[in-house]
């Protein structure tokens, strides 16, 4: 998920973040719904678009045969959405897919900074996996109490609680993971960036076992967003 950027950047410090750097062609980007989703300034060409899309999908369905020949055996390709997903398949696939993204996006796209593409996989990875991780420990929790075990009013206070949480810590510890030494503007969640981004939150939670999720198995739709989410990682820029 990737997230808004602190828009008070000085442009005199060649330190800074120049990915996300205002310039007087790209400073009213960075505000733009477009921007916040996809981070990218410029667009891709064809080739290295489709080179980009298909190490992400690669990348997504390796997992996915994994898990689908563990659980029930793989004899056609449908049997790949009949995966069942707990905590530690949405993040074999995430973490797969957004690795898939940045590291095809730099082999083939040879026009930005690879460091750049990092960092967007590394916020990506942690918008996708953090808030799933709280709410995967939160439900072991309510299921081990007795009191709240069935519950309905825990679990959902649970699992908004982790939501919230959880979107604001994966952007801290990214910022820390990006910049150890602080010299670059922080990255920053908005409530716009929350919204335009909330297809992330479906891992979670398909973890949580929301039956309004399970009734329509979008689980099954899993793959295609996290495939997409390392696509615009790699894309990037």
């Amino acid at each position: 998920m990737p997230l808004s950027v602190n828009n008070k950047i000085n442009t005199s410090n060649t330190n800074v973040f120049s990915a996300f750097q205002a310039t007087a062609h790209t400073k009213n980007v960075y505000s733009t719904l477009r921007y916040k989703r996809n981070h990218r300034v410029e667009e891709a060409d064809t080739k290295t678009k489709i080179k980009i899309a298909s190490g992400s999908v690669i990348a997504t369905l390796l997992p996915m045969i994994y898990f689908a020949k563990k659980q029930h055996g793989l004899k056609n390709l449908l049997d790949l959405f009949k995966v069942k997903y707990e905590l530690k398949e949405v993040l074999a696939l995430s973490t797969a897919s957004i690795f898939g993204g940045v590291a095809s996006g730099i082999i083939a796209d040879k026009k930005t900074n690879k460091k750049h593409k990092i960092h967007e996989g590394v916020f990506q990875f942690m918008n996708a996996t953090i808030p799933t991780l709280l709410v995967g420990g939160a439900m072991k929790l309510i299921e081990d109490n007795v009191k709240y075990k069935e519950s309905k009013p825990v679990k959902v206070a649970a699992i908004v609680t982790s939501l919230i949480a959880g979107m604001p810590l994966a952007a801290f510890i990214s910022n820390i993971i990006n910049d150890p030494k602080d010299k670059e503007p922080d990255r920053k969640l908005t409530l716009k960036d929350s919204i335009v981004n909330m297809d992330d939150a479906l891992g979670a939670l398909v973890v949580a076992k929301i039956p309004f999720v399970q009734s329509m198995h979008l689980e099954k739709l899993m793959p295609v967003i996290f495939a997409w989410c390392g696509y615009r990682a790699g894309q990037s820029n």
